[in-house]
């Protein structure tokens, strides 16, 4: 019953959040340039790589936000934060050091309603039993396509190449919801979509 309730409150988050949720690898040693563009509302993941403890916090005074995730330790572990503020966030790991674990989050202006639309991948139809067709919007000539179940497991990759319109093939795929996730260039959208 848990995993039932805990799963339709994931959906609906995600039903009404339309924003995007981006995912970064967080361990020792990755460096000084995790960067990241993003929009308002966008959140970012950050996950543990090894079972070193790590926090995730704003550089004081070169930061438009403040967030600290507190020592966690533990590899798969996460850290989210969703960012609000139009601006640079630059943040590192407050036991290692900036010099091996840092990075910028920047967060852009979300567009007008009009504008974010045409910028936006369309699956239709949905739900499918199957094929799914995917639009593309103009910005997107060049990319991956990965789609993963409910679990989060990947069941499906492929690469792009000025297509406006992919259609893919569910029909062996089981019935239920999947993420499909379009990554091109610092561009990503994730949307989801039902199998009949």
């Amino acid at each position: 019953m848990k995993t039932k309730l805990l799963l339709l409150t994931f959906l609906g988050f995600f039903a009404a959040n339309a924003q995007t949720t981006y995912n970064l690898d967080w361990f020792t040693g990755i460096g000084a340039n995790v960067d990241l563009t993003i929009d308002q509302g966008d959140t970012v993941i950050w996950t543990w790589g090894d079972a070193l403890p790590h926090t995730v916090e704003n550089e004081s005074g070169n930061s438009v936000e403040t967030f600290n995730s507190g020592v966690i330790t533990g590899m798969g572990e996460t850290y989210s934060y969703t960012f609000t503020v139009v601006g640079d966030n630059n943040y590192f790991c407050g036991i290692h050091g900036a010099a091996s674990m840092s990075g910028n989050i920047t967060v852009l202006e979300v567009l007008g309603v009009e504008e974010n639309e045409l910028n936006k991948i369309s699956i239709y139809p949905n739900p499918a039993s199957s094929t799914i067709n995917l639009v593309l919007p103009k910005n997107m000539q060049t990319g991956q396509i990965t789609a993963y179940d409910i679990l989060g497991k990947q069941i499906y990759s492929q690469e792009f190449e000025s297509e406006d319109n992919i259609a893919i093939n569910i029909s062996s795929w089981n019935t239920g919801s999947y993420f499909l996730k379009v990554v091109s260039g610092e561009s990503m959208q994730t949307e989801r979509f039902i199998k009949n």
